[in-house]
């Protein structure tokens, strides 16, 4: 049937039978066949003969203008097929958690695009819990998160960084010396932290409530920014990810606590989520396959750089 669509709009375009054969390659009476057979399929007459012009009949103007849509249809359709087979083109549609999406991932994409210019990213933020289920439904095509729940069969997960957690404060705060804190003291301070539905912040109070910790939480926010901000001007302690806070401590804003072999947490690892190859976008796949070597698969971020 779209060939005979086609037909059909060169007939109306070109205005002549001669110059539509032309354009299609294909012989008069072939065109004229066709504009017969379509005709009979649509069950009306598309053309009125004037002379020796063919005039399009109120209903050819109509079926034009579908046909036109149909073409137009097809070949966005044939693009975007196209697209999804070609590693240098395309939108990925990708979900990152807060801390990779601010500190760690900006870089990668930037590389990344350098490289690839055709290939464009729509990315989601949000938790570990939401993106998940993003890429079940299908909303996304890859995640990279800080928390991996269990996944049925099919799905692929790879470690890209581990991001130690790291207790701040103010230069020239009580807990700034050499000693490593002991968990009495952590109880006195006051301490700024993310809402409780956070990720970090379930697992500092699961971390404390193992120990008997009572947080004196002063302030919450959801911004791990603004906790690096909020410490730096004496408000409170803040536990943070190493790559939040690299350079306020190169630059001398912020101080590590000595917590002590311990107490120290255990550092997150940061990892990619994705289906399996065969079922991504080709651009999706690529950027996949390239992603670890481009954050050293998996870098470690427990040490300054």
């Amino acid at each position: 049937m779209n060939s005979l669509y086609r037909t059909f709009v060169q007939v109306v375009e070109q205005q002549t039978l001669v110059r539509a054969a032309s354009h299609l390659h294909l012989t008069q009476p072939t065109v004229t066949r066709q504009l017969q057979q379509l005709e009979q399929q649509l069950g009306v007459r598309l053309f009125e003969r004037i002379g020796h012009r063919l005039v399009l009949s109120r209903t050819g103007e109509l079926a034009y203008g579908y046909a036109k849509s149909f073409l137009a249809l097809e070949e966005k359709m044939q693009d975007e097929l196209n697209s999804l087979a070609n590693p240098e083109m395309g939108t990925i549609y990708m979900g990152a958690g807060l801390t990779p999406s601010l500190y760690l991932l900006p870089a990668v994409w930037g590389t990344y695009r350098k490289k690839h210019p055709q290939v464009y990213f729509q990315v989601r933020n949000g938790s570990s819990r939401d993106l998940l289920r993003a890429l079940i439904d299908r909303e996304i095509d890859l995640a990279v998160v800080t928390t991996v729940e269990t996944l049925a069969e099919g799905w692929v997960t790879v470690p890209l960084w581990r991001d130690e957690l790291i207790l701040v404060t103010a230069p020239g705060g009580v807990l700034t010396g050499e000693a490593p804190v002991v968990l009495e003291e952590l109880s006195l301070q006051p301490f700024v932290m993310l809402h409780g539905d956070a990720g970090l912040r379930r697992l500092l109070d699961d971390w404390a409530r193992q120990r008997g910790v009572s947080w004196q939480v002063v302030m919450e926010t959801d911004s791990l920014e603004a906790l690096n901000r909020l410490v730096q001007q004496g408000v409170g302690l803040a536990f943070l990810p190493r790559s939040s806070v690299r350079e306020d401590l190169a630059k001398g804003n912020l101080t590590v606590v000595n917590m002590g072999a311990a107490l120290n947490l255990t550092p997150r690892t940061i990892s990619l989520v994705h289906r399996a190859v065969s079922a991504l976008p080709a651009c999706a796949a690529a950027f996949c396959a390239d992603l670890p070597g481009l954050c050293g698969q998996p870098a470690d971020l427990r040490k300054e750089k």
